[in-house]
């Protein structure tokens, strides 16, 4: 008896290899090696036609690990350059990465400012010194500008100027530049700092409740807003007078304002929620103060604790707001990125499309639009996380 090849195919493959080629092969062991045409009226009826395979864009993320931090904080882009700057509060560091346009870190480097005691935390890019960047020390009551050298990621970020927070304000948490101007929330003494960086003896503080974390500027009447998170208040500023207001949240919209940003009409903000519940609520603002609150409905959506939010960058087109849901409070919570579309007067939420972020429990903390992705920093895991499209 002559031994089967070692490679040779069976019976079954065989009939698998014939009716691929188009022929029939019999099911016998006998007839193993003979075919038979296809009866062709059998499969006449049936048709295969091409069709065009279009589908909408693929969604990625990329989860960035960076030098392990206890709280990795705020996130910001240093205009003309592919430099992003993250602080990380809990040992003062700035990490300096290079991304590609995915938001893909290549190589960073991490620079330690002030002492691993400082707590650098805020980051704004500066208008009047393009291509420098302001930050906070909130520890060592200091705003600071910097120039980043972002030619080189290894080279050291220089010191430009350096204004000491003046009696009794304590504690630079948010900064942002507003011409001559910046505005800073003093987060340990509860108050918002206005001060002319290039005359610092020039400012004003303004006292509120416990804690100011951001600032913004409303775009029809010009005051300045601030949420205070221990408090379920929000706190108006008139420049000109000096007067404060605050406004109350009422407790069936939610409390804790976190983010709060200027857009479409007025001041835009986040509500977080409490240690056990989120509500999915964001708040606007008009120029006489009426808050209109809009709750998210989605099955995720709306209990989402949203601490941040940010408009994307053709939202005069497209009338999309991002926000981002964290456990920062609530180990319960879930960390989500939320696309939110509006209608065209931004009056009524039109759809919700949502990411729940690989890393849960990471306390998400800020988000950041590009022209090619979202930046979301996660603040206990150490990651910067990059979401796009393609």
């Amino acid at each position: 008896m002559i031994p089967a090849a070692a490679n040779a195919p069976t019976a079954a493959e065989r009939v698998f290899n014939s009716i691929i080629c188009g022929h029939l092969v019999s099911s016998t062991a006998a007839d193993a090696d003979s075919t038979a045409e296809y009866d062709s009226s059998v499969f006449a009826a049936v048709t295969i036609t091409p069709t065009s395979a279009e589908r909408g864009p693929s969604r990625y993320v990329i989860e960035n690990q960076l030098p392990l931090a206890d709280q990795t904080h705020e996130v910001v882009k240093v205009p003309n350059s592919n430099v992003v700057l993250i602080s990380q509060m809990s040992n003062s560091m700035l990490v300096k990465a290079e991304v590609d346009d995915s938001g893909a870190v290549q190589q960073f480097e991490a620079f330690q400012m002030g002492q691993n005691t400082s707590a650098l935390h805020g980051l704004a890019n500066s208008q009047v010194f393009p291509g420098k960047v302001w930050l906070t020390l909130q520890k060592d009551n200091k705003l600071v500008l910097i120039d980043p050298k972002v030619d080189s990621i290894q080279g050291v970020p220089e010191v430009l100027k350096e204004i000491s927070v003046p009696a009794p304000g304590n504690g630079p948490h948010y900064i942002g530049e507003y011409g001559d101007e910046l505005w800073v929330s003093l987060q340990d003494s509860s108050d918002v700092l206005r001060i002319n960086h290039a005359m610092p003896s020039n400012y004003s503080i303004y006292h509120g409740l416990p804690r100011p974390i951001f600032v913004a500027q409303h775009p029809i009447n010009k005051m300045f807003y601030t949420g205070e998170d221990n408090s379920a208040s929000i706190m108006k500023i008139e420049p000109r007078t000096g007067k404060v207001t605050q406004i109350t949240i009422p407790a069936e919209a939610g409390q804790t304002p976190v983010g709060m940003i200027s857009g479409p009409q007025g001041i835009w903000f986040t509500l977080l929620g409490d240690k056990t519940h989120g509500t999915g609520t964001i708040g606007h603002i008009d120029s006489n103060d009426k808050i209109t609150y809009h709750k998210l409905q989605s099955p995720l959506g709306m209990n989402a604790a949203l601490l941040h939010l940010a408009f994307d960058l053709d939202a005069s087109n497209n009338y999309t707001l991002w926000l981002l849901s964290s456990s920062i409070i609530n180990d319960d919570a879930l960390d989500m990125v939320i696309k939110v579309t509006f209608d065209a007067q931004w009056q009524t939420i039109q759809s919700e499309d949502i990411l729940v972020m690989p890393t849960q429990n990471s306390k998400a903390h800020r988000i950041l639009l590009t022209p090619t992705n979202l930046f979301a920093t996660e603040l206990s895991s150490s990651k910067l996380l990059s979401y796009f499209k393609k």
